[in-house]
Formats: C-alpha cells, structure tokens, sequence
C-alpha cells in the first residue's frame, strides 16, 4: 500500500504575533515574527532588516512573548504552541538554546470559552490562563524543567487578563476584565506566593460594556488603560488612584485589533483596529494622588494600514504592522502628514492567508493556483506559479524586436546594445539608466542583425563584429573594417559565434563556413575562412562549443541539425569533419578530442528551430527545440562521442528558441516561447523552470553600470530590463478584491474566473470589486419572510457573484443579494450538463438569520456567460431548496449538491431547469463533496467521511462505506476511488481507505478504514487534485496522485502517494533525521505529528513529514551525509539505495516536486 508524504510546497504566510527587544544582544533590537510553525529573528540595522535565523518550532506558534531575567540584559524568548506546549528561548554564540521547556496542558480542564491568554510578570513569573476556573502560574530557572502551579479563578466570562507593572519585584498585581449580572467590571487582584491564591486589591465596577482590551501602563506610570468601542479608561494600579476618561469622534463602534508601546516610559501607543486605521493614543503625564499618573490624553490618526493582528514599533518612526487577514507591513511614521497620512509603507510582505478557496488553472500552457485569501478590506485573489521571476527594473516601448545584442565596447561594463527588427538595427547607448538611439562604428542599420558583440573580449574590446544575411562585418574602434559574404550571393540563415577567440560559424543554405576573425601585426583587419562543408540538406540550426562549454576557450566542435533529414551531428572544429563511430578503433576515441559524433535521427519529424551544445555541473548535454514546442535533450559524453537516450519535454506550443544567459555568475539556458523557461541543474539534473512573463521572443544577459547581472527581454511589443531570481520559487501575484473572497470558479470556455464574494459597508470610503462590474444586477429571491424582525434594519453584509476576465481580472458582470434578509453565498462552481453544449456557472446561496444556527432556505441559481458581450451574466434558471447548498459538484452531466443534512442529485432538463433525482440524508451537516467517475465523498461536519456511489440503472445513491470514527470534518479529497484524504478542524489529517476484507455490515456498507493520521498543525480548508509541477522523467523517485490544500495559515501543501516500496526507507530517513535534529520545544517528532482530538491521541502512521525529511538539504553537505549514515536498511528492497550520497540525491528529487 502506498504512504502519503505530506510537504509544504508555501509556506505558512499568516502572522500569527511579533515582538521587538533585545533577543540577540543587549544591544541588538530584533523584531520577531511567527509564522505557522516558525519564527523568524532579524536584527534591525541602519541598512534595514537583516535575517539573523528562522527557528523551526514542533507545533503551531500560539503566542510568544519577550521576557528579560533578573541580572540579564538580554531577553529571553517565551514561545507557546497550540499543544500547549511551552519555551524559553535564548541566543548565544549564534545559536538557539532551550533554556527550559515542558507541557502546559491540563488532564482535567475545560479549555477556556475566550480566548488565550498569557502575561509575563516583570520578574519572569508567566501566566496563562487557558482553562475555565483557574489561572496557570509558571516558574522556571535555566536547564530545568517548567515548574507551574494552578491558582483559582472562579471569575465570568473574562475578556482580558494583564499583570500590571508596578515597580516592584515582588509585587504580582493582576488587572483583568469580566462581566457578571450586574455588568462589566475591572479588578485589581494581587497574588500571594506562598498561599498561591488571588486576593482582590481593588475593583472599578460598571466600566464601558464593550470594554475587551487592557493595556498596561509601565512603571513609574503604573495603571492600565481599557479600550472599549467609543472610549478608553485609564485607572491608576493603587487603591485610590486616579480614573481618566476619555471620548473622541476617532472612536465611533470602534473594533481594536491590536496595541504596541512607542516609549518605554509608557506615555505612547499605537492602536490599530479593523478598518485598518493606526491609531496614536498619547498619555499626558502629571502629579496625582498617588504620584506620577495619567492627567489627560488623547489621539490621532495616523493613516490606514492592512487589518493589524500585531502591531510593533521598532525604532526610529519605523513600524511593523503584522496581519493574518492581509499583507504584513513595515511602514515609517512621518511628521508632516501626506494626503492626510502619517504614514508610508516602506515594505510588504506577501500573505496569501487565510486562503478559503483555490483552484487549479493551465494558463499559457503552465499549471497556476488561484486562490481567495485574506478578508475584509484586504481581501484578494492570489494567482500562484511556481517558477523563476523577472523583477523588471525599467521597460522601452519597442515592438517588433527579433534579436539584442549587449555591446562592451572600450569598458568593463556593457555600454551599448544592439537592437534588431524586422526590417533595420538600432544601436541604443547606455547613460546611466537612459537609452539613446546612436550610430556606432560602420554597423549596417538598414536590415536586420542576426548577432553582433565584440570580439577579443570580453573586457575594454575595441573591435566589433555584426552578421547579417548579407554579411560578417569586422570593425575597429579606430574605423577600419572588414566584409567576407557567402560565395554566389546566398544568404546567412544561422550563424554561432565564439565571441572571445573571434570563431565563427554561419550557414548559407546547405554550407558551413568556418571563419576566424584575426587582427594583424600592423593593426589591420581580417576574416579567415578557414573550412567549408555542403552538407546533404539544409540547416535548419547549428551552435558552436567545446569541452565545459567554457566561453573563454575555443570552441572545437559543432552541433547543427538538418532541415528535412530530421538528423543531428557533431561536427569537428576546425576542418568540420564527420567520423562515424563504428569506423574508428576505441583508442582513436579516447585520444580524439572530439572529432566525431555520430548523426542521429532526432525522435521528431517536425523541423528542429535551435540546438545548443552546453555543460552544466560538469556535464554535458545536447538540447534541440522543434517547431511545435517540443524540446528533446541527450546526456553527452564528451571523451567517447556518445550520447545517452533522449528525453523530451513541452515548453510551449509555438516554435523555441535556446539561448545561454549568466546570473550570478553561472551559465543557464533560457527557453524563449509562448512559455518562456529557465533551464538550469540541480543535483547534476536538469530542471525546466517557469519564468513569471508570458511571452518572450528574444532574451540577453546585461550587466552595464545602472542594469548590473541583468536580463533583457522582449515580447515583441516592449523590451523590458529585469533582475533573476537565484533559484526557483513559488511566485504570487495579488488581485485586491476590497472585500472577502468566498468561492472561485474557472470557465475555460468564457475565458473568466466566476467569484462570489461579501462586502460589509463601511464609513470609510472603500473600493469593492463587486461595485465596479461594467454590469450589475441585483437579485431578489422567491422566498418571502414572515418575520418582521428580519425586515427591521437593513443588514450591513452583501454578497455578490461576479465575473472577472482571466488574463486582466477586470471585473465584468457583477449579481448581488442588496436585499433586507442576509444572503450569503456558501458555493460555486462552472460545469456543463448533459444534452446542453452550453457552459453555465452555477451558484447555492442560503437565507441566514442572526439566530438561527441552520439554514432554512436557500437557493441553487445558474447563470451565463453572454456569448458576444461577455461583460454581461444573465439568470438561467433558480431553484429554491430546503437549506443551503454547501458545496455543489458535477457527476456524470448531473448537478450533486450539499444541502444541510442531505446531498441531492439534479438533472438539467430540456426546458433548462433543475430537476431533483435522488437525495441520501444519512449526516449531520454535508459541508464538502468530491466526485470520482460515479463516486461521491461526503465530508460530514461531525461524522467523518463517507463513500456514496450514484447507480444510473437505479437512479439513486448506494452508501458504499463510511467511516465510524467521529472526525470533525472540513474538506476532503479523492486519492484514489477507494481511497480518501480528509481534513478536519482539529488541524489534522488522516487518510481512510475502503476495507473489502472486513465482512459487509448488517446494512450492506463496508468500512472506510483509517489508513494515516497526521497533525498538520494548520487548518486545511480546501483541497484539490493537481500540482504546481510537472514530475521530472529523471527523478529517481515517483510518485502519483497529488493533492494540493491551502490552509488558513497561508500555507501550501501537497500530498503524493509513494510507492510500497519505497515506505520502509523514508520510515528509517525520517526517523534519522529526527533523532538527530534535537528541536527547540524539547519534545519527539511523534509526539508533534501526533493526531489530536480532545482525549483521542493516535501516533502518526501513513504519513511521511516531507518538511523534515527535505530540511536535511538545509545543512551543511558533511553533517548530512554524517545523519544519513545512521539511517537502518533493515527490510529494504534490494534496488534502493543504501550509500548516503544516494539517498541524500532522492531527498532532492522530492524537493523538485513541489
């Protein structure tokens, strides 16, 4: 049976918190950032911030918090994770030590009906409380473990819970919120060490009912400030101290998110809340009662960020706004305001979180991801690929460019380039980061250029060489020249040059000549033509190289392939000899240097367009690209003549065209296409990468003193100027919506994404994309209410389905439910049925009431596409149902939906309406559906998944298994027709599979036996069958049947089944590697992955931790190789590989998976 290995392909995004102190050094500031299951430290330098490390954590960040000991000067870093598992951390030599670690969780509480909360008392005493009726204390001391003890807290619904500093280390005040029958309250409570109990110190009843956030006030201030929606509160921490008030219009239904201290002596912060707006609350200090206390204060706005979960202030105006909903931020605080802000965003940081749906979709023949992420005012659509970016730098309008040429004409650095058309030359100077169109030396700009560069270089060359079809053109600086043309008035077709020893070979027709450009002893020039060759068809491309394919030897043999033949050869440099093989005795083979490679009958009868003879990682490969988009490449041995079995590869569906370009000083190839692709080596193999533009017809490596380790692309309308990426990654383009994205669809026969999405109405001035369709409609349902309350006041929700044009995404029709009842939009999708040839997006809708946790009535609409104007949507049919369609699928041309308890099946009829077939009720709530071939899996909210199977004959649905164990599903995806992946809410994973060895039961279903389980540690909310990228034909390992989810903490991951054989050795890598890599929460790999459900523990089977297993590659090469030496063989098929340098080459090939 085959083991799913489970990998992160992105990951997580979403910041969970982040803190700012001195975690490096006492005089170090450092911002740290959690994120999923890291956390990443940077130090915050005049430069800007630079990483300093990522500290993998075992288990999902909950919290974090800085604490600084007694006699320290630096911190120490307090991390808790979700298993209520607890660190501190500290930094020393360049390390992360675990100074304490242990388990916070409780065998006999209820967790807490709020949510968590923890507090560090200024000497190092933590609290959290975590469960219903006490207060968790802990204690610790370097190298032992967590000491804690419970303290009874019979308090009511408690809002916030915060020590307060009031200058004294043995003084353990707590201010926390709660609210009783009698309203809400504020209370000071003091701690007794040695009873271990809360004594009440003082109490402020009756505070603002709304009032949720405490922020406490730093000694000598002391105190704490209460934020409520239109107030805060400050009270003193003494017994009679002062209370201040305070209003302001800024606070209006205000929601806050977040806080964080500006000045160490308290007297400012910033406020964030959900509008995004910051917020700077300033305290003015004076003389009290009791000392030194809070006179007034006020605040000010500041600007608008994204929706802030985490808000820090750095250091010099500079702040880091941290968001879960949308893109984290750093911004810089200015004193004078700028279109009314105090801000400016300095940098974004990309978060594809919380990602509620995706969808797979080939576009321009590569495999992207589009994604509904984030909420609210930061809401979007992401359009995820996975390849190598272009960061453009500076654009020129130019259309119609065939071919660019970079210039290093007297200097050290590129200082012209050469620009082709169709029909003349341009000659573009470089001055600094402007163009200007010159004449240079004798170069022809009356026609096209098929190459030019200087020669002798590559530095301060002073002489120049262009071929056009006509002729080579040699020139000098001092403005001597020199012309060779092809005999007989022919034309140049292909032309190959090696730049710096002045080689070149040009093909005229069915004729090599090889020419060798030559400067004389007295300073003339001259063109040798050294060889010619007629060969038996014309050429149809031809490249020149030699051993390494070092650009500052001499080339010393050619490739070129045929025109009509269909052939391949290897010719010798320079007498452009052919020598069979099989006529030649070993010892010629070995001592030739090249003079011979066999031709071979390329695997393809369409005609070859370019060849390239090229060396990466110290070997050899021979790569032709033909005209439909194929590319055929051969492994090259350059001692025998010989070369290895073709393999072939589809970059694109229009003729390529190879060219070699360098970055950072390595040599690729760059594939121009309609699918334009890096091909670089990783392990001594070669990777085809996807580059984030669509077109590119020409391509050219720069380097000039403004464009320095650049490329320059053309797409034939524009050439654009743009940096590399070092290595290939995942890329993500962001779509701002303006409001939340619920559901995508993709309709290929439109050309159009249908999204449904839901805006809430703000008094701030907002962009929605719902409002700015070219065409909208509003939709009112057939189903009345009888319930006036419902009518009273119009609801502040809308939800809407509209269309976007999927190459620009501008939005075209737009439907909306603006109508007194909640509507809310729960699915979508875009199917054909059967017998109709048209297209239709279909979506479920449900009538929400406020009090009511079901739904009563709901509604399946279809909708089209206009055909001609396609900016319009129009109404085909609405079927009003008994709930809300969850989730809707298409089986066999038929309609299956999700509808509360029950999933129905539909048959689209001839007068195009919606007519109900079957149903099958046997669930609690259906929340997800997959369909394979006949095969229907039903994720239930609380009764795991189940197995149906829709019988034509019959007309109706079969329960074929299910299975028994109470999961509390999300999503669920097919693996295979008997096999299920399912995600539930308990941030888990598990995998079941239908048992036929098990006897039927009494009510004919078998058993969905549980196969794997797994704790993800993030919320998986959607699933889909497909990949990112294609699987390598050299990979030493396969796989099959990938599923991709996207999780609500940003991330990425994907799931393929491996093959049996393969199960014992990731087991014996995975466990190595594990108990070599001691972890910073101090506890086992299997106690992490642990599935975990209230009492329920299951160990991890059936699942292989791809993220561990590849994070060995992270290493230095000896230490690896050292962990890779203890993996155990024991029960290994004989054909795998056992050596640590092997075994470490299969852990790459998973790594090229995703």
């Amino acid at each position: 049976m085959p083991i799913s290995y489970c990998v992160s392909s992105k990951k997580a995004s979403v910041v969970s918190e982040s803190v700012v102190g001195n975690f490096t050094g006492h005089e170090h500031v450092n911002l740290i950032v959690a994120r999923g299951n890291r956390i990443d430290v940077q130090l915050v330098s005049p430069e800007g911030l630079k990483n300093v490390c990522e500290i993998p954590i075992y288990g999902q960040v909950l919290t974090m918090a800085l604490v600084r000991c007694k006699r320290e000067k630096r911190q120490s870093l307090v991390v808790v994770t979700e298993k209520w598992q607890m660190a501190v951390l500290t930094y020393r030599d360049g390390k992360v030590i675990t100074r304490t670690a242990g388990a916070l969780a409780d065998q006999s509480g209820r967790a807490s009906d709020n949510l968590f909360s923890l507090t560090i008392h200024r000497s190092g005493l933590v609290a959290i409380r975590a469960y219903e009726g006490s207060v968790k204390m802990i204690q610790w001391e370097p190298g032992t473990d967590v000491r804690s003890f419970n303290v009874r807290f019979d308090y009511p619904n408690v809002s916030d819970f915060k020590f307060i500093d009031t200058g004294v280390d043995d003084t353990y005040r707590i201010a926390f919120i709660y609210d009783d029958d009698h309203g809400k309250h504020l209370q000071f409570s003091d701690l007794n060490m040695h009873d271990k109990e809360l004594h009440t110190f003082s109490r402020q009843a009756s505070i603002a009912a709304d009032a949720s956030v405490l922020i406490p006030v730093p000694a000598p201030i002391s105190g704490v400030l209460v934020l409520a929606a239109n107030s805060i509160l400050y009270k003193s921490s003494d017994v009679n101290g002062d209370v201040v008030p305070y209003a302001s219009p800024l606070l209006d239904n205000t929601v806050f998110t977040c806080h964080g201290l500006v000045d160490p002596s308290g007297e400012r912060f910033i406020l964030s809340d959900t509008e995004g707006r910051l917020l700077m609350l300033i305290l003015n200090i004076g003389e009290g009662r009791s000392g030194i206390t809070v006179k007034d204060m006020r605040i000010e706005y500041l600007g608008e960020t994204s929706i802030a979960d985490s808000i820090n202030y750095i250091d010099a105006g500079v702040v880091f706004v941290g968001s879960r909903l949308g893109d984290s931020q750093l911004i810089r605080l200015m004193p004078t305001p700028s279109g009314g802000s105090y801000s400016v965003v300095l940098e974004t940081y990309s978060n594809i979180g919380p990602i509620r749906d995706m969808i797979m979709v080939e576009s321009d023949g590569q495999a992207q991801l589009v994604t509904c992420s984030g909420a609210e005012k930061d809401g979007s659509l992401r359009v995820i690929r996975n390849g190598i970016g272009i960061e453009e730098l500076a654009s020129v309008e130019l259309a119609g460019v065939i071919g660019i040429f970079p210039i290093r004409l007297n200097s050290t650095t590129d200082n012209y380039v050469i620009v082709s058309l169709a029909e003349e030359t341009h000659v573009l100077q470089i001055n600094g980061e402007e163009l200007e169109d010159v004449q240079l030396l004798q170069i022809c700009t009356e026609m096209p250029t098929i190459f030019a560069s200087t020669i002798f270089g590559p530095d301060n060359s002073e002489v120049l060489l262009q071929v056009t079809e006509k002729h080579v053109r040699f020139m000098a600086f001092s403005g001597l020249s020199k012309i060779w043309e092809p005999p007989n008035g022919e034309l140049i077709s292909k032309v190959s040059v090696n730049a710096i020893h002045g080689q070149i070979v040009v093909a005229a027709r069915d004729t090599v000549y090889f020419l060798l450009c030559v400067i004389e002893e007295m300073g003339g020039l001259d063109i040798n033509l050294v060889a010619e060759r007629k060969f038996e068809d014309e050429i149809a491309c031809l490249d020149i190289s030699n051993e390494g394919d070092d650009h500052t030897k001499p080339g010393t043999f050619m490739v070129l392939a045929l025109w009509s033949t269909f052939c391949m050869e290897v010719v010798q440099l320079p007498d452009l000899k052919t020598v069979s093989c099989e006529r030649r005795s070993l010892l010629e083979t070995v001592l030739s240097y090249l003079s011979q490679v066999c031709q071979t009958n390329l695997p393809s009868k369409i005609v070859p367009r370019s060849i390239v003879a090229t060396c990466i990682e110290e070997v050899h490969y021979l790569l032709i690209a033909f005209g439909d988009g194929a590319l055929v490449y051969y492994v090259f041995d350059i001692k025998t003549g010989t070369h290895g079995e073709a393999k072939k590869s589809s970059v694109g569906t229009r003729p390529p065209t190879l060219y070699r370009v360098r970055n950072k000083n390595r040599q690729h190839l760059f594939v121009c296409s309609d699918r334009p692709v890096i091909i670089f080596s990783s392990s001594k193999k070669l990777v085809f990468s996807n580059v984030n533009v669509k077109v590119v017809n020409t391509v050219c490596s720069l380097s000039s003193s403004s464009y320095c380790d650049c490329l320059v692309i053309s797409d034939g309308i524009s050439m654009v100027f743009g940096t590399v990426d070092d290595i290939q990654k995942i890329h993500v383009r962001s779509i701002p919506m303006g409001e939340s994205v619920l559901r995508i669809a993709y309709q290929r026969s439109s050309g159009t994404y249908g999204v449904c999405s839901s805006r809430t109405e703000s008094k701030r001035e907002r962009i929605y994309a719902s409002k700015n369709a070219i065409y909208t409609s509003n939709s009112r349902p057939k189903i009345t209410s009888t319930r006036n309350e419902a009518n009273d006041n119009p609801p502040k929700s809308t939800s809407s389905f509209m269309v976007l044009d999927q190459n620009t995404f501008q939005r075209s029709g737009s439907f909306s439910n603006n109508i007194r009842k909640t509507y809310m939009i729960f699915s979508c999708i875009s199917g054909q049925f059967t017998n109709d040839s048209k297209v239709y997006y279909i979506v479920g809708t449900g009538l929400i009431y406020p009090e009511e946790t079901d739904t009563k009535f709901g509604r399946i609409v279809v909708f089209e596409v206009d055909e001609v104007e396609r900016s319009k949507l129009r109404r085909v049919h609405d079927l009003v149902c008994r709930g809300s369609p969850l989730a809707l699928r298409i089986l066999n041309g038929k309609l299956v939906a999700a509808i509360n308890s029950s999933v129905r099946l539909f048959e689209w009829t001839m007068d195009k309406e919606l007519r109900l077939e079957c149903s099958n009720f046997n669930h609690i709530m259906a929340l997800d559906l997959k369909v394979m071939n006949e095969e229907v899996a039903v994720a239930d909210v609380m009764r795991s998944v189940s197995l149906l199977s829709y019988r034509m004959l019959e007309g109706n649905f079969e329960e074929v298994a299910k299975d028994w164990n109470s999961e509390w599903m999300v999503t669920c995806e097919f693996i295979t027709a008997e096999q299920i992946l399912g995600g539930e809410a308990h941030l888990n994973l598990f995998t079941v599979e239908v048992d036929k060895s098990r006897p039927i039961t009494d009510d004919g279903r078998y058993v969905l036996e549980p196969t794997g389980y797994y704790y993800l540690g993030e919320l998986p909310r959607v699933m889909v069958r497909s990949s990112l990228v294609a699987q390598p034909d050299d990979c030493s390992i396969q796989y099959s049947q990938p599923i991709m989810f996207g999780t609500n903490q940003g991330s990425i991951g994907m799931v393929v089944q491996i093959d049996d054989k393969w199960k014992k050795f990731l087991i014996a890598v995975e466990k190595a590697i594990a108990d070599s890599v001691k972890n910073c929460m101090h506890i086992e790999h299997t106690t992490y992955r642990s599935f975990i459900f209230q009492k329920r523990l299951e160990s991890p089977t059936g699942f292989i931790d791809g993220d561990l297993v590849e994070s060995i590659l992270d290493m230095d090469r000896s230490a690896a190789i050292a962990i890779l030496y203890k993996v155990s063989d024991k029960g290994w098929d004989a054909s795998l590989p056992r050596d640590p340098i092997e075994i470490l080459k299969v852990i790459e090939d998973l790594a090229r998976m995703h």
